[in-house]
């Protein structure tokens, strides 16, 4: 998905209402020398670059002398990337976020009183939100009563803060807003950490709405792209008209081939917190057609060494379900994958996913196939379990 960095989200922010910091970016440490920043001492340098963890990263350095911000400007555009010179805010840590479910085509709302450096989100208290219905003043109080913010003044803060986050997040279609951390001084309420990501097929007058640039996120730059990688790019590259796919191998033993995005994400981060692995990510939009698909797919059931398949898509599906089944089908065939051998757990909705669950059934025995009533949940939980039991375990699992 397209993200905004540093350099683009924070004044996108700041014109939709949300206070950030005072900030510059530097492409030549020879320019330094002769900016009057206007600001600081201290300073805040980092990266201009998409995407959270930075501070995780080791990528973010405090500043107090025009000697350590000079170093760390440098190191920063050794990196490869230019440096956001930032205004320091000092205060308490806080955390929000808004992020799209594609499951359930809801948002996440979550907020919590603490944040900043390894803070883990799933820590935040959440709620769900209809995209249609609007953030209702006691939905943001409830949230907040379990986030254990008590003090008024922040409270009023945050809450102010969340419906400028809610209104940008609508107006704009974004997949993600987050802010980690807010700093309070009792004050003011500043975002001196920010993610933001969209949804790549917005409608024309959201994407007029969206910071810019956007840019896309590299896959790992620390290793060389795997063969499997490399054919789904080319054959990518070989449809440029038809809807693009995604493929990213990882280190782990479990497939996760859920479409849709944040869905896909989502899947991740369900199954890392059930201490499984995954061993690739994937992404296909509607319309990608047989040949992507067949590859897509291929490409993740040949991963070595597989202990177990998550396959399927958002709920919320235009694409034929049949064509999907009989893609993954004929992927599992040139894969040579058995699924009475290594678990496969498939959870396809869509028009037609009647005659597709037929398809797979008949097709991939031994496959545990899902109707749309189980959630996303509910098949990670069960893929878990099936790697638990024997082959023979498993006969009568699913029906």
């Amino acid at each position: 998905m397209p993200r905004a960095t540093e350099s683009a989200a924070m004044p996108w922010l700041r014109r939709a209402g949300v206070e950030t910091p005072e900030l510059v970016v530097v492409a030549d440490e020879r320019l330094l020398a002769s900016e009057e920043l206007g600001f600081g001492p201290p300073w805040v340098v980092k990266p201009d670059i998409a995407g959270s963890g930075k501070g995780l990263g080791g990528l973010v350095h405090i500043c107090r002398t025009r000697g350590e911000l000079s170093s760390a400007v440098d190191a920063t555009l050794r990196s490869g990337a230019p440096a956001v010179v930032e205004e320091y805010v000092d205060g308490e840590e806080c955390y929000l976020s808004i992020a799209l479910n594609e499951t359930t085509r809801d948002a996440v709302v979550r907020a919590d009183a603490t944040g900043g450096v390894g803070f883990d989100a799933h820590q935040a208290a959440a709620v769900a939100v209809g995209l249609a219905g609007g953030l209702e003043d006691h939905v943001v109080a409830g949230l907040l009563d379990e986030a254990a913010v008590h003090d008024p003044r922040l409270r009023g803060a945050i809450a102010d803060a969340l419906q400028v986050l809610w209104t940008a997040f609508c107006d704009a279609e974004a997949a993600l807003i987050e802010v980690n951390p807010f700093r309070w001084d009792g004050e003011r309420l500043v975002a001196v950490g920010v993610a933001v990501e969209f949804d790549p097929h917005g409608h024309p007058t959201a994407q007029a709405r969206r910071p810019t640039p956007l840019v896309e996120p590299e896959a790992a730059l620390d290793r060389a792209a795997t063969a499997r990688e490399l054919a789904v790019r080319e054959a990518d590259a070989a449809e440029p008209n038809r809807a693009g796919i995604k493929f990213f191998e990882l280190d782990g033993d479990v497939a996760c081939m859920i479409t849709g995005g944040g869905a896909g994400l989502l899947a991740l981060d369900y199954l890392t917190d059930l201490g499984v692995r995954p061993a690739c990510y994937l992404d296909a939009s509607p319309g990608a057609g047989s040949e992507k698909l067949r590859t897509l797919f291929s490409s993740a059931l040949s991963v070595p060494r597989l202990r177990g398949v998550l396959f399927g898509g958002a709920v919320l599906s235009l694409a034929d379900a049949r064509d999907v089944a009989l893609e993954f089908v004929a992927a599992a065939d040139r894969a040579g994958f058995d699924a009475t051998r290594v678990p496969a757990v498939i959870r396809l909705a869509g028009p037609h996913e009647a005659e597709a669950h037929a398809i797979l059934k008949e097709r991939l025995p031994g496959a545990l196939v899902l109707d749309r009533a189980a959630s996303l949940e509910d098949a990670c939980d069960l893929l878990l379990t099936a790697m638990e039991r024997s082959p023979q375990e498993l006969e009568g699992l699913v029906r």
